[in-house]
């Protein structure tokens, strides 16, 4: 999700840039980046099943996006 202040078209590119394995929106009214008390970007959210907030990652990731990514929303999985 790109945020409010976030200019759309940048986020797309840095989107397909970096070849995010996961959809991209643009938040414009702040519907989701409120309640999840988004401050900066970029910042990561791992959400289980049942919808609750299990990890928040505020900064880039650093190494290998996929694998990071991969190996937290397998085990949110398996739980």
């Amino acid at each position: 999700m790109s945020v409010s202040w976030d200019n759309e078209s940048s986020a797309r590119r840095f989107a397909e840039e970096y070849r995010l394995p996961f959809p991209v929106g643009h938040d414009t009214k702040a519907v989701i980046g409120t309640p999840y008390e988004v401050e900066s970007t970029p910042a990561t959210f791992f959400i289980d099943k049942n919808g609750v907030l299990v990890e928040r990652k505020i900064g880039a990731f650093e190494g290998d996006m996929e694998a990071a990514f991969s190996s937290r929303i397998e085990k949110l999985l398996a739980q």
